[in-house]
């Protein structure tokens, strides 16, 4: 039996949880060994932006080698990837010094969410014994390589600019947004495709 809903938001929900407690471990360690050095800050620093740039190159690689592999579809994680989203957008917003205005961060925002809605349709989705799968296409990975190359090199060419800088992380978080509400209710169509054809199955298989 496939979990509810609620299921696989908690399962989810733990699954960050456990994630959030390892880097702040890892946080945590790295700050004691930078006490035992000439400069802490500096070491500190130093690490956390070799330790972002591995990071950067190993999701860039396991885009591009499983970005056609088939996955179950699970609401759930969709849903707590949304919301999580959400709140970071809302804390960064929070913290900054500068804000762009609201019609430039509307739009922003609005231009993100169509850019991610159309991403979304770019993923195949198909059902396999009841169960909702999806895999990238090859469109699926221009898109994506295109919105990257255009946030490192907004992020390049805004020279610490806040604004600027806050603007690229709407366009960012529309991005995101906009593809997986597309995920999702792409998911609810291929949920009634299934439970629409039980009965046809069912009356095929009397007669």
């Amino acid at each position: 039996m496939n979990p509810s809903l609620y299921q696989q938001i908690r399962g989810e929900g733990r699954r960050l949880l456990k994630m959030a407690g390892l880097v702040a471990a890892g946080v945590v360690l790295l700050v004691l060994a930078s006490l035992f050095t000439d400069h802490p800050a500096s070491f500190f620093f130093k690490v956390v932006s070799l330790a972002g740039t591995a990071l950067l190159l190993f999701s860039v690689a396991m885009m591009i080698v499983t970005f056609r592999k088939a996955r179950a579809v699970i609401p759930g994680a969709l849903i707590v990837s949304l919301a999580t989203t959400l709140v970071v957008l809302l804390v960064q917003l929070w913290l900054a010094p500068l804000r762009p205005g609201l019609a430039s961060g509307a739009i922003a925002f609005a231009a993100g969410m169509v850019i991610g809605y159309g991403w979304s349709r770019t993923t195949l989705f198909y059902i396999d014994r009841e169960t909702v799968l999806s895999r990238g296409t090859a469109w699926y990975l221009a898109v994506w390589a295109a919105t990257f190359l255009f946030n490192q090199l907004l992020h390049i060419f805004a020279n610490g600019a806040p604004a600027t800088a806050l603007a690229a992380m709407l366009v960012a978080t529309g991005i995101a947004i906009g593809n997986i509400a597309g995920q999702l209710l792409r998911y609810r169509q291929a949920i009634l495709m299934i439970a629409g054809a039980a009965p046809a199955q069912a009356v095929g298989g009397t007669s």
